[in-house]
């Protein structure tokens, strides 16, 4: 398994690749290369964008070069406010690339963890304004039809904390549909094929039983319950016994790890992780609806400040003008040519070599866990940071009046 390189962002020389101008390398991975890049205009016009670039020696990969194909396929299909934008696709100087948006912000997964580190507790609040945003992500997903008016049928595959962007502004946006399940590419998402981070998949993903949109429900109940609670749910010591706990469902109750849990939140998060389908959520616009009249009876309004607050005083390097922490979330280019580019460093990535056609292989992803359970809590507002602000405010105040 190969080790994904993340070096630290570093400027490049001013160099074009067609029609974007690259400004800095964001992540090298085994098959792709990440880049902050720009789309300039006449009157000092000028777009960023993230280019997620392939490597020459993979272009002429012909199981490769279908499924990046596939990829950018579905992402232009979709244009919803909490699904990261994909808006070019093409190939120059026989080098693949995907053009993004430019999410100024963090991942969930890197959230989580310095939040670890930091003693920081995320909570349930957060957890529930991010299951509203990825919810209604799917829903839109799992809805989306074709220009003749087919239905898609897509299943992302891969819901997990690191294909969770949360930006700077409190915007949550799913990203990553690389390995996407849909009437796209149906002929080679067949029954058999393991796709996706085994810590993060329904028990029919990861025993090769058919998949419908319920399976990636059931993956975002796996999210919420980690987010809420501060403790990852099926991820184990090994890969065996990961595989264990999540195809068995192993889940202890959130009230049991986390005392005072409210009552209806682990009502809706258990009902996601049933381990049948038919006994979960049956759709995404149904728990969207559940979260937010959960969110309402706590007389909790909608979270953008209060996730904008957890970004910047989690990572108070990340400001603007700092590109390379401002760009954190991008810190991966996956190995296996499938990611979008927002896959935390501290994964491990099971690179495709020249040889046995994809899907022959597996594109499973294991997360390290941290060190110890995160911290359980519920943090309504980091009044620490404000309050310190607020001091220094005064403190100035007061030095300028007296002088003057």
């Amino acid at each position: 398994m190969d080790r994904l390189d993340v070096p630290v962002p570093a400027p490049v020389e001013e160099v074009f690749f067609g029609k974007y101008r690259i400004l800095q390398r964001l992540a090298a991975g085994g098959m792709a290369h990440i880049f902050l890049a720009s789309i300039d205009g006449p009157d000092g016009f000028s777009k960023p964008c993230v280019i997620k670039r392939v490597l020459p020696e993979y272009a002429n990969l012909e199981a490769f070069s279908r499924m990046f194909a596939d990829e950018a396929k579905v992402a232009a299909l979709l244009t919803h406010p909490n699904i990261v934008q994909v808006f070019d696709f093409g190939k120059i100087d026989g080098q693949y690339y995907l053009a993004m948006e430019w999410i100024q912000g963090q991942s969930l997964d890197r959230v989580l963890r310095h939040a670890w580190k930091s003693a920081f507790p995320l909570g349930q609040r957060v957890a529930v304004d991010v299951g509203i945003a990825v919810a209604d992500a799917l829903a839109y997903a799992h809805s989306k039809t074709l220009p003749d008016g087919t239905p898609l049928k897509l299943v992302h595959r891969d819901v997990t904390p690191g294909n969770v962007l949360v930006s700077r502004d409190g915007i949550v946006k799913l990203a990553d549909f690389g390995i996407v399940k849909s009437a796209v590419n149906v002929e080679r998402t067949s029954v058999g094929v393991v796709k996706g981070k085994y810590a993060y998949m329904s028990p029919e993903q990861i025993t090769n039983r058919e998949l419908d949109h319920r399976s990636d429900l059931f993956s975002l109940g796996i999210v919420l319950y980690e987010a809420s609670t501060g403790k990852r749910l099926f991820k184990r010591e090994t890969v065996e016994q990961t595989i264990v706990a999540a195809t068995q469902v192993q889940v202890t109750p959130p009230s049991q790890v986390s005392p005072g849990f409210a009552p209806e939140l682990e009502r809706i998060i258990l009902r996601l992780l049933e381990k049948e389908p038919d006994a979960r959520y049956q759709s995404a616009r149904e728990l969207a609806m559940d979260l937010e009249r959960f969110r309402a009876s706590q007389h909790w309004t909608s979270g953008g400040r209060e996730l904008a607050s957890l970004v910047t005083s989690l990572f108070p390097a990340d400001r603007p003008g700092n590109t390379g922490a401002a760009l954190a979330a991008f810190s991966g280019a996956s190995g296996s040519g499938m990611s979008s580019g927002h896959m935390s460093p501290l994964d491990d990535v099971q690179g495709l070599r020249p040889g046995p056609p994809v899907e022959e292989r597996t594109s499973a992803t294991l997360h390290s866990p941290p060190p110890g359970p995160l911290p359980v809590g519920e943090p309504p507002f980091p009044w620490p940071v404000v309050l310190t602000a607020g001091a220094a405010v005064c403190a100035s105040a007061l030095f300028w009046y007296f002088v003057a």
